[in-house]
Protein backbone atom coordinates (compact mmCIF):
# COMPACT_ATOMS: atom_id res chain seq x y z
CA UNK A 1 0.00 0.00 0.00
CA UNK A 2 1.20 3.02 -0.78
CA UNK A 3 1.59 6.20 1.59
CA UNK A 4 2.08 10.01 1.51
CA UNK A 5 5.43 11.34 1.48
CA UNK A 6 6.12 15.02 1.54
CA UNK A 7 7.78 17.05 -0.49
CA UNK A 8 9.88 18.97 1.66
CA UNK A 9 10.86 18.81 5.39
CA UNK A 10 9.42 22.40 5.62
CA UNK A 11 5.84 23.52 6.92
CA UNK A 12 3.14 21.77 5.29
CA UNK A 13 1.66 24.78 2.30
CA UNK A 14 -1.90 24.60 1.14
CA UNK A 15 -3.43 24.92 -2.21
CA UNK A 16 -4.54 28.52 -1.89
CA UNK A 17 -4.61 29.37 1.70
CA UNK A 18 -2.87 31.90 3.37
CA UNK A 19 0.03 31.00 5.50
CA UNK A 20 0.72 31.16 8.84
CA UNK A 21 2.90 33.87 8.78
CA UNK A 22 0.76 35.92 6.58
CA UNK A 23 -2.62 35.79 8.67
CA UNK A 24 -0.50 36.51 11.79
CA UNK A 25 0.88 39.43 10.16
CA UNK A 26 -2.01 40.72 8.78
CA UNK A 27 -3.71 40.25 12.31
CA UNK A 28 -1.15 41.97 14.57
CA UNK A 29 -0.70 44.84 11.29
CA UNK A 30 -4.38 45.23 11.85
CA UNK A 31 -4.17 46.36 15.56
CA UNK A 32 -3.84 50.24 16.54
CA UNK A 33 -2.55 52.31 18.88
CA UNK A 34 -4.41 55.24 20.30
CA UNK A 35 -1.85 57.65 21.94
CA UNK A 36 -2.61 60.45 24.47
CA UNK A 37 -0.34 63.40 24.69
CA UNK A 38 -1.91 65.06 27.80
CA UNK A 39 0.04 64.45 31.01
CA UNK A 40 2.66 62.04 29.44
CA UNK A 41 6.07 61.47 30.32
CA UNK A 42 9.46 59.36 29.39
CA UNK A 43 8.80 55.35 30.25
CA UNK A 44 11.19 52.87 31.92
CA UNK A 45 11.03 49.71 30.00
CA UNK A 46 13.13 47.66 32.34
CA UNK A 47 12.33 44.22 32.91
CA UNK A 48 13.72 41.26 35.04
CA UNK A 49 13.74 37.96 33.47
CA UNK A 50 15.25 34.82 36.11
CA UNK A 51 16.66 36.88 38.26
CA UNK A 52 18.65 39.67 35.66
CA UNK A 53 17.61 42.82 35.06
CA UNK A 54 17.18 44.00 31.07
CA UNK A 55 17.01 46.82 29.05
CA UNK A 56 13.28 46.28 27.79
CA UNK A 57 10.83 42.63 27.89
CA UNK A 58 12.43 42.21 24.05
CA UNK A 59 14.25 39.03 23.65
CA UNK A 60 15.35 36.46 20.55
CA UNK A 61 13.92 33.61 20.29
CA UNK A 62 15.81 30.59 18.33
CA UNK A 63 16.36 30.90 14.45
CA UNK A 64 18.36 28.77 12.13
CA UNK A 65 21.10 30.17 9.17
CA UNK A 66 23.51 32.20 11.56
CA UNK A 67 26.25 30.39 10.84
CA UNK A 68 25.93 30.64 7.35
CA UNK A 69 26.71 34.65 7.96
CA UNK A 70 29.72 33.89 9.69
CA UNK A 71 31.88 31.53 11.50
CA UNK A 72 30.52 31.24 15.11
CA UNK A 73 27.48 32.67 13.93
CA UNK A 74 25.23 31.20 17.32
CA UNK A 75 28.25 32.53 19.68
CA UNK A 76 28.27 35.93 17.47
CA UNK A 77 24.77 36.41 18.30
CA UNK A 78 24.56 35.72 21.43
CA UNK A 79 27.09 38.22 21.88
CA UNK A 80 25.35 41.07 20.21
CA UNK A 81 22.35 39.80 22.26
CA UNK A 82 24.80 40.96 25.47
CA UNK A 83 25.81 44.10 24.70
CA UNK A 84 21.86 45.35 24.42
CA UNK A 85 21.62 43.86 27.51
CA UNK A 86 18.70 41.35 26.40
CA UNK A 87 18.29 37.79 26.46
CA UNK A 88 18.42 34.66 24.30
CA UNK A 89 16.40 31.64 23.83
CA UNK A 90 19.15 29.64 21.72
CA UNK A 91 18.47 26.35 19.89
CA UNK A 92 18.87 22.33 20.79
CA UNK A 93 21.30 21.26 18.25
CA UNK A 94 23.99 23.48 18.82
CA UNK A 95 25.57 21.70 21.54
CA UNK A 96 29.27 22.97 20.53
CA UNK A 97 27.96 26.95 20.64
CA UNK A 98 25.78 26.37 23.47
CA UNK A 99 29.10 25.18 25.73
CA UNK A 100 31.04 28.58 24.34
CA UNK A 101 28.18 30.82 24.74
CA UNK A 102 27.95 29.46 28.75
CA UNK A 103 31.54 29.52 28.94
CA UNK A 104 31.50 33.30 28.28
CA UNK A 105 28.64 34.12 30.75
CA UNK A 106 26.05 35.38 27.70
CA UNK A 107 22.59 35.96 28.66
CA UNK A 108 21.13 32.35 27.41
CA UNK A 109 18.50 29.54 27.88
CA UNK A 110 18.40 26.83 25.61
CA UNK A 111 14.74 25.75 24.08
CA UNK A 112 15.47 21.86 24.39
CA UNK A 113 13.32 19.42 21.37
CA UNK A 114 10.68 17.19 23.16
CA UNK A 115 13.34 14.03 23.29
CA UNK A 116 10.89 11.01 22.95
CA UNK A 117 13.42 9.43 25.74
CA UNK A 118 13.02 11.24 28.97
CA UNK A 119 15.43 10.06 30.70
CA UNK A 120 17.78 12.17 27.56
CA UNK A 121 15.58 15.70 28.32
CA UNK A 122 16.17 15.44 31.86
CA UNK A 123 20.13 14.87 31.19
CA UNK A 124 19.84 17.64 29.02
CA UNK A 125 18.39 19.76 32.03
CA UNK A 126 20.58 18.86 34.43
CA UNK A 127 23.30 19.72 31.95
CA UNK A 128 21.99 23.27 32.00
CA UNK A 129 21.39 23.57 35.88
CA UNK A 130 25.20 22.70 36.07
CA UNK A 131 26.30 25.22 33.86
CA UNK A 132 24.84 28.09 35.44
CA UNK A 133 21.67 28.47 32.67
CA UNK A 134 19.55 30.82 34.31
CA UNK A 135 16.54 28.47 33.03
CA UNK A 136 15.10 25.77 30.20
CA UNK A 137 12.63 25.97 27.95
CA UNK A 138 10.96 23.13 25.52
CA UNK A 139 9.16 23.08 22.36
CA UNK A 140 5.83 21.40 22.87
CA UNK A 141 5.00 21.47 18.81
CA UNK A 142 7.46 19.37 17.97
CA UNK A 143 6.21 16.23 18.87
CA UNK A 144 3.94 15.50 15.68
CA UNK A 145 4.66 16.70 12.47
CA UNK A 146 2.35 18.79 10.15
CA UNK A 147 1.24 15.17 8.48
CA UNK A 148 0.32 13.34 11.75
CA UNK A 149 3.70 11.41 12.48
CA UNK A 150 6.27 11.32 15.17
CA UNK A 151 8.50 13.96 14.71
CA UNK A 152 12.52 14.10 14.83
CA UNK A 153 15.80 15.31 13.86
CA UNK A 154 18.97 14.05 15.12
CA UNK A 155 17.33 12.26 17.90
CA UNK A 156 13.12 11.17 17.87
CA UNK A 157 10.80 13.28 19.32
CA UNK A 158 7.67 12.41 21.03
CA UNK A 159 4.37 14.40 22.57
CA UNK A 160 4.54 15.15 25.99
CA UNK A 161 1.74 14.57 28.31
CA UNK A 162 1.04 16.79 31.44
CA UNK A 163 2.79 13.67 33.84
CA UNK A 164 5.64 13.93 31.19
CA UNK A 165 6.41 17.50 31.73
CA UNK A 166 5.32 17.85 35.72
CA UNK A 167 8.58 14.98 35.57
CA UNK A 168 10.53 17.32 33.47
CA UNK A 169 9.54 20.05 36.05
CA UNK A 170 10.30 18.28 39.05
CA UNK A 171 13.81 16.81 38.09
CA UNK A 172 15.34 20.60 38.39
CA UNK A 173 15.18 23.74 39.87
CA UNK A 174 15.57 25.47 37.14
CA UNK A 175 13.06 28.08 36.26
CA UNK A 176 10.93 25.86 32.99
CA UNK A 177 9.25 27.09 30.11
CA UNK A 178 7.28 25.81 27.49
CA UNK A 179 7.36 27.30 23.88
CA UNK A 180 4.87 26.96 20.96
CA UNK A 181 1.41 27.37 23.20
CA UNK A 182 -1.60 28.31 21.10
CA UNK A 183 -4.51 27.52 22.85
CA UNK A 184 -6.26 28.04 26.33
CA UNK A 185 -6.01 23.97 27.19
CA UNK A 186 -2.20 23.70 26.46
CA UNK A 187 -1.57 27.16 28.62
CA UNK A 188 -3.61 25.55 31.90
CA UNK A 189 -2.07 22.23 31.14
CA UNK A 190 1.14 23.98 31.16
CA UNK A 191 0.53 25.96 34.55
CA UNK A 192 -0.51 22.64 36.16
CA UNK A 193 2.71 21.02 34.95
CA UNK A 194 4.87 23.42 36.93
CA UNK A 195 6.10 25.47 33.96
CA UNK A 196 6.49 29.25 35.19
CA UNK A 197 5.90 29.89 31.74
CA UNK A 198 4.74 29.90 28.51
CA UNK A 199 5.73 31.09 24.76
CA UNK A 200 2.61 31.79 22.73
CA UNK A 201 3.88 30.95 19.20
CA UNK A 202 3.21 30.15 15.38
CA UNK A 203 6.39 28.84 15.28
CA UNK A 204 7.59 30.19 12.21
CA UNK A 205 4.41 28.94 9.55
CA UNK A 206 5.26 25.14 10.94
CA UNK A 207 1.07 24.40 10.79
CA UNK A 208 -0.65 25.37 8.65
CA UNK A 209 -4.42 27.92 9.43
CA UNK A 210 -2.90 28.81 12.47
CA UNK A 211 -4.45 31.18 14.85
CA UNK A 212 -2.99 34.32 15.10
CA UNK A 213 -0.95 34.36 18.59
CA UNK A 214 -2.10 37.87 19.02
CA UNK A 215 -5.37 37.06 18.62
CA UNK A 216 -5.03 34.18 21.25
CA UNK A 217 -2.74 36.42 23.98
CA UNK A 218 -5.78 37.82 26.15
CA UNK A 219 -7.53 35.13 26.17
CA UNK A 220 -5.05 32.99 27.31
CA UNK A 221 -4.15 35.65 29.55
CA UNK A 222 -7.76 35.68 31.27
CA UNK A 223 -7.76 32.20 31.62
CA UNK A 224 -4.34 31.85 33.75
CA UNK A 225 -4.26 35.32 35.20
CA UNK A 226 -1.13 36.52 36.91
CA UNK A 227 -0.17 32.64 37.65
CA UNK A 228 2.23 31.90 34.30
CA UNK A 229 4.59 34.43 32.51
CA UNK A 230 3.57 34.80 29.38
CA UNK A 231 5.93 35.96 26.24
CA UNK A 232 4.83 35.65 22.47
CA UNK A 233 6.47 35.77 19.16
CA UNK A 234 5.37 35.72 15.54
CA UNK A 235 7.11 38.32 13.16
CA UNK A 236 8.21 41.21 15.67
CA UNK A 237 10.35 43.85 14.06
CA UNK A 238 9.29 46.87 15.54
CA UNK A 239 8.80 47.66 19.14
CA UNK A 240 5.22 49.65 18.77
CA UNK A 241 3.78 46.11 17.51
CA UNK A 242 5.72 45.06 20.98
CA UNK A 243 3.41 47.17 22.39
CA UNK A 244 0.33 45.91 21.25
CA UNK A 245 1.83 42.60 22.77
CA UNK A 246 2.16 43.91 25.72
CA UNK A 247 -1.33 45.42 25.90
CA UNK A 248 -2.56 42.49 25.21
CA UNK A 249 -1.09 40.53 28.39
CA UNK A 250 2.02 39.95 26.98
CA UNK A 251 5.32 39.83 29.90
CA UNK A 252 7.41 39.87 26.66
CA UNK A 253 8.28 39.62 22.91
CA UNK A 254 10.89 37.41 21.20
CA UNK A 255 12.08 38.02 18.04
CA UNK A 256 13.56 35.79 15.38
CA UNK A 257 12.86 36.24 11.72
CA UNK A 258 13.99 40.13 11.84
CA UNK A 259 16.87 39.07 14.09
CA UNK A 260 18.18 37.20 11.47
CA UNK A 261 17.62 39.87 9.23
CA UNK A 262 19.49 42.36 11.34
CA UNK A 263 22.16 39.77 11.97
CA UNK A 264 23.09 39.10 8.04
CA UNK A 265 23.52 43.18 7.49
CA UNK A 266 25.30 43.66 10.60
CA UNK A 267 26.31 40.85 12.47
CA UNK A 268 26.64 40.90 16.26
CA UNK A 269 26.31 44.98 16.34
CA UNK A 270 23.45 44.86 13.86
CA UNK A 271 21.44 42.46 16.32
CA UNK A 272 22.36 44.91 19.33
CA UNK A 273 21.25 48.01 17.21
CA UNK A 274 17.87 46.11 16.40
CA UNK A 275 17.15 45.10 19.92
CA UNK A 276 18.20 48.99 21.11
CA UNK A 277 16.07 50.34 18.41
CA UNK A 278 13.08 48.11 18.95
CA UNK A 279 13.16 48.78 22.86
CA UNK A 280 13.63 52.77 22.23
CA UNK A 281 10.50 52.49 19.77
CA UNK A 282 8.44 50.73 22.74
CA UNK A 283 9.67 53.19 24.89
CA UNK A 284 8.11 55.69 23.13
CA UNK A 285 4.81 54.49 22.57
CA UNK A 286 4.54 53.63 26.20
CA UNK A 287 5.28 57.35 27.08
CA UNK A 288 2.68 58.88 24.55
CA UNK A 289 0.52 56.30 25.46
CA UNK A 290 0.24 56.88 29.41
CA UNK A 291 2.34 53.88 30.22
CA UNK A 292 4.96 54.80 32.93
CA UNK A 293 6.40 51.29 32.98
CA UNK A 294 5.66 47.81 32.28
CA UNK A 295 3.07 47.65 35.02
CA UNK A 296 0.95 50.10 34.23
CA UNK A 297 0.84 49.63 30.58
CA UNK A 298 -2.06 51.52 28.76
CA UNK A 299 -4.24 48.07 28.11
CA UNK A 300 -7.22 50.89 26.28
CA UNK A 301 -4.65 51.97 23.81
CA UNK A 302 -4.68 49.43 21.80
CA UNK A 303 -7.38 49.05 19.46
CA UNK A 304 -8.40 45.32 18.18
CA UNK A 305 -9.80 44.95 14.23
Amino acid sequence: MREFVPANKGPAVITGAKSSNTISDEYRNAITISYQYINSDEADTTFEFCGKKLSSPIMCGPIGGLNKVMDHGVVNYAKGIEEANSMYWTDYHERDAWEEILSHGYPALRVIKPLADLGRLKEEIRHDEEKGAPAFAMDVDHGITPYGKRDGQKEAFAPKTEADLKELAGCTSLPFYLKGIISVHDAEAAMEAGARGIVVSGHNNRFPCMVPPLKMLPEIRAAVGDRLEIYVDGGFNNGYDVFKALALGADGVLIARAGLAAFAKGQSEGIADLLLEMSAQLKGAMANTGSRDLKHINRDAVILP
